[in-house]
């Protein structure tokens, strides 16, 4: 394990090429003043150059309750935000908080193979995204307020580790925000998750105000346009046994890596029959078994599960006659992907 100081802060497929204007996308607000920009990142960020699960980690880092997160972040902001140790915070130290996600525990960013080429993404599998509007020498978020609202800070409690998957642990960093929060740097540069992303491996935030670009896995700016993306249908899920586990949302079942497996609501169960093509398959896997045999159960009964055939020859699992899938970008384990309900995808049971 390799334990990095904080970076100091100085100054403190679908439709996003279609996406115009929004109220903060493209919008730097007011400069922080100095006292708060000049505030170290308190502690350290421990990385790790290794998954997650190697540490026996589950979940995806954010275990905490949020209200208590929301108040210990707030109790931690309130201590750093002077510019002169010992000196008492002023009002004008910082923009005014806004009520973002928790910080996490731990963070793991990964590499993901999507249709516009590799990207960056946290453990859930949502895609990460750097702003034009920041700097990465110096590292310095300018994106606060309603923006944050919009476009999420990856943020992590001071502390906590960042497990590196696929990414060069010497790109990775973390910088004090204006807002008080401990935010991770991929190349120096700030990075922040897309609100319109509802289900991991989207990039609808891609090219938004010709500001916001997914990370490349070196941290540059990937500026491929989605028009351009000839869409492939993700590779099968190839799993020996499906699991039931039980988590904070209750039991649900999982695959070989531990990932929750999913059902679609807009599929037919009498007769089984899948509904997800186009750009659904580049995003979902199909669960199939890994010898081609009958997949292994534990802790399901037999008689739930069977399978029906694909057009191009595997058997898709079923589960009460529910073809289900794996998401392709997500790494994490035992959790659920509570916002991919939008889209009409619940977690087996």
């Amino acid at each position: 394990m390799v334990r990095t100081s904080a970076r100091a802060l100085v100054a403190p497929l679908t439709v996003a090429a279609l996406l115009t204007s929004a109220a903060c996308a493209g919008k730097e607000p007011a400069e922080a003043p100095a006292s708060a920009a000049a505030a170290p990142a308190d502690g350290e960020i421990q990385l790790v150059d290794a998954p997650a699960a190697s540490a026996g980690l589950t979940g995806d880092g954010r275990g905490e309750p949020a209200a208590a997160a929301s108040e210990a972040a707030a109790s931690e902001a309130t201590a750093s935000g002077a510019a002169q140790p010992g000196a008492a915070p002023s009002a004008a130290a910082a923009p005014a908080a806004v009520a973002l996600e928790p910080p996490a525990k731990w963070v793991q960013l990964s590499t993901n193979e999507a249709a516009i080429g590799d990207t960056i993404t946290e453990v859930r599998g949502f895609t990460l995204y750097r702003f034009t509007g920041d700097s990465a020498d110096p590292s310095a978020s300018k994106c606060t307020g309603d923006c944050a609202l919009r476009w999420p800070p990856v943020l992590i409690q001071p502390g906590g580790r960042v497990f590196v998957d696929g990414i060069k642990s010497a790109k990775v960093g973390a910088i004090r925000r204006p807002d008080g929060g401990v935010q991770v740097t991929v190349a120096g540069w700030p990075a922040y998750q897309f609100s319109g992303d509802t289900v991991p491996g989207e990039f609808n935030g891609q090219g938004v105000d010709n500001a916001w670009f997914a990370f490349k896995p070196s941290g540059e700016a990937n500026k491929d346009l989605i028009a351009a993306v000839v869409a492939e249908p993700a590779s099968p899920d190839r799993t020996e046994t499906l699991t039931a586990k039980k988590t904070d949302d209750g039991a649900i079942i999982v695959d070989d890596d531990g990932a929750t497996v999913y059902r679609n609501d807009n599929d037919s169960t009498d007769p089984p029959a899948s509904k997800c093509d186009d750009v659904c398959a580049t995003l979902w896997q199909p669960v199939v078994a890994k010898t081609g045999g009958k997949v292994k159960l534990k802790g399901i009964d037999r008689d739930r599960v069977w399978w029906m055939s694909r057009d191009d020859g595997t058997k898709q699992v079923t589960l009460d006659g529910s073809p289900l899938y794996r998401n392709v970008a997500d790494k994490s384990t035992g959790t659920v992907i509570a916002s991919a309900a939008e889209q009409g995808w619940t977690p087996a049971r």
